[in-house]
C-alpha cells in the first residue's frame, strides 16, 4: 500500500514521544528511533503494507497521538515560487513575483512555515605564502656563516579553498488546496512593504514580516520555526539541517490542514 500515515493538528507531538511511537512500532534502538523521530518532522510512516501500518497505528493510540491515515501517496507539494516583496494592506497581501503579483486574503493562506538554515559554501581566495620557519633557519645560517647576503626567500601567491556558513531564513508559503506554494528568502527579498517598521538587518525585517504574515492569516497553520519566531525563542536548536527539512515539515502541514475541518 503506497499510503501515508502522518501526525495530525497543526503541532507536532514532543519529538521524545514520537521516538517511543516508533521504536516501539519499527523494534528499533532508542538512538536510531530518536534520530527518525527528529528528522521525520511527523510524516511516520509511507509506503507500510497493511500488517506495518496497523502495527503503526496501535502504538500511536497507545501514545495518544492523532494521526492521519492516507490510503494514496499525496501529491507533492507545489514547486516553490520565488517572492521579490510582499505588501500587507487594505486587507490582501500581495506577493511580487517574477510572473506578475498574487493577491491573498487571509481565508487564502494555508500554512505558515519559517526555519533558519544554516548553509555551508567554499569560495577560493588567494594568499601570500613564505618560506617556513625551517627554511628561513636554514638560510640565515647560511649567511652566518658566508657572510653572503642570500636573503629568507621569496614569498608566493597560493589560492586556497576555504569553508564558510551563512544564516539565511525562508518561509513556505502554501495557498488553500495547494495551488501553489511562494517562497520567501530573506537575502534575496525587498522589505519596503514594512515601511516605516523596516531596519538595517534583513534577517530582522524577515521576523517582522514573518510576524505581519501571521496576524494577516491567523487561521493558517504556522510550523515549529515560526512559532519559535513569534515567541522570541531561540532557533539554532529547532533541527532544520536544510530546506528539505523545512519541505518535509510544510507537506505534512499542508496535509493536516486539508484533512482539518
Amino acid at each position: 500500500m503506497p499510503g501515508l500515515i502522518f501526525t495530525a493538528g497543526e503541532e507536532l507531538p514532543p519529538v521524545q514521544v514520537l521516538a517511543r511511537v516508533l521504536g516501539a512500532a519499527v523494534k528499533t534502538d532508542p538512538d536510531t528511533a530518536a534520530l527518525a523521530a527528529r528528522r521525520c518532522w511527523g510524516l511516520l510512516g509511507a509506503g507500510l503494507d497493511d500488517a506495518a501500518a496497523a502495527v503503526l497505528e496501535e502504538q500511536c493510540a497507545v501514545f495518544a497521538v492523532p494521526v492521519i491515515k492516507l490510503a494514496d501517496a499525496p501529491p507533492p507539494l507545489p514547486v516553490p515560487v520565488p517572492v521579490k516583496k510582499v505588501v500587507i494592506e487594505n486587507g490582501a497581501a500581495v506577493f511580487s513575483c517574477e510572473a506578475g503579483p498574487v493577491s491573498c486574503s487571509p481565508d487564502d493562506l494555508s500554512v505558515l512555515a519559517a526555519a533558519p538554515i544554516k548553509e555551508e559554501f567554499f569560495r577560493t581566495v588567494t594568499a601570500s605564502e613564505g618560506p617556513s620557519a625551517g627554511a628561513k633557519a636554514m638560510r640565515l645560517g647560511i649567511m652566518a656563516v658566508t657572510g653572503l647576503p642570500i636573503g629568507l626567500g621569496k614569498s608566493r601567491e597560493v589560492k586556497k579553498d576555504v569553508k564558510s556558513s551563512e544564516l539565511s531564513f525562508y518561509m513556505d508559503v502554501v495557498l488553500n488546496g495547494g495551488r501553489a506554494r511562494l517562497r520567501l528568502a530573506s537575502d534575496d527579498l525587498d522589505f519596503s512593504g514594512l515601511k516605516e517598521k523596516k531596519t538595517y538587518s534583513s534577517q530582522v525585517n524577515f521576523r517582522v514580516l514573518c510576524g505581519e504574515l501571521a496576524a494577516f492569516a491567523p487561521q493558517a497553520f504556522k510550523n515549529a520555526g515560526l512559532r519559535a519566531m513569534l515567541a522570541g525563542r531561540p532557533l539554532l536548536l529547532l533541527g532544520y539541517d536544510s530546506l528539505a527539512d523545512l519541505e518535509k515539515e510544510t507537506l505534512r502541514l499542508t496535509l493536516a490542514r486539508a484533512h482539518t475541518k
